[in-house]
């Protein structure tokens, strides 16, 4: 995607925001379809006590993870976000939200949070950001809580091959969804044990049509160090939105 700066730029200035996010879940039917179907079975055991979510833009998933916490904190460099948030979840007392740099969590103290959460926002993020919020994680965090984090895994992918498969469409559409160039599931791997915690568990996913490599990630993080990690590489995972997407439309 590119700097903190651009990121902050596209979000908070350029970005129309007119379905507040619900149309990234169009291949799941709905946010919501895709929360139940898709996200809280891969977080349930972990989702707890006091949750942070990292760049919740205008609270598509903060709604859903509200249910589960005692208390919450909800940071995103966008200040238009944190205050269309605070406008929306006016009602709810046990949640706070807080702007930041894009880089650190300034406004946690040490050894606060039993939970942290970020989806379909850090896919935008370069290793740099990745690698802060791993040191910031860390210190939030209590020891052995847990963190889920979704983020880019284009790195993994040799840019001479985008450049061959650009040609070979000749000119069709293609798009990465701005998709951060210098992450995969390894930079995150690196960016975890070099914070002190470990990158348990990753399960690498595609996630648009016209892409026919895995370009996502999902890592989940523990606050401890030292722990091995468990790979898995889905390639099916489209074909499970397109099942939730058919069952949400039974409802």
């Amino acid at each position: 995607m590119g700097s903190v700066f651009e990121n902050k730029r596209t979000w908070e200035d350029a970005y129309p925001w007119r379905q507040d996010g619900e149309e990234w879940s169009a291949c799941w039917g709905s946010a919501r379809a895709q929360w139940h179907g898709c996200i809280l079975p891969r977080i349930f055991p972990l989702l707890r006590g006091r949750v942070l979510e990292i760049a919740p833009c205008h609270g598509r998933w903060t709604q859903f993870l509200l249910d589960h916490a005692e208390s919450m904190i909800a940071v995103d460099l966008s200040t238009e976000c944190i205050a269309y948030c605070r406008e929306r979840f006016r009602h709810a007392p046990a949640l706070e939200f807080s702007a930041n740099d894009g880089l650190t969590l300034p406004t946690l103290a040490d050894r606060s949070i039993d939970f942290a959460f970020s989806f379909d926002s850090l896919v935008h993020v370069e290793a740099d950001v990745l690698a802060s919020y791993a040191t910031e994680l860390a210190r939030v965090l209590k020891p052995g809580a847990s963190a889920f984090l979704h983020h880019s895994n284009l790195g993994e992918h040799h840019r001479g091959w985008w450049d061959k498969l650009r040609q070979r469409r000749s000119g069709l559409p293609f798009n990465t969804g701005w998709r951060a160039t210098s992450v995969s599931a390894a930079t995150m791997r690196r960016a975890a044990a070099a914070a002190g915690m470990s990158c348990v568990q990753q399960e690498v996913v595609p996630w648009l049509d016209n892409w026919p490599r895995n370009i996502d990630c999902f890592s989940t993080l523990v606050n401890t160090p030292g722990l091995p990690c468990a790979t898995l590489h889905n390639p099916r995972f489209m074909e499970e939105a397109e099942a939730i997407r058919r069952l949400a439309s039974l409802a």
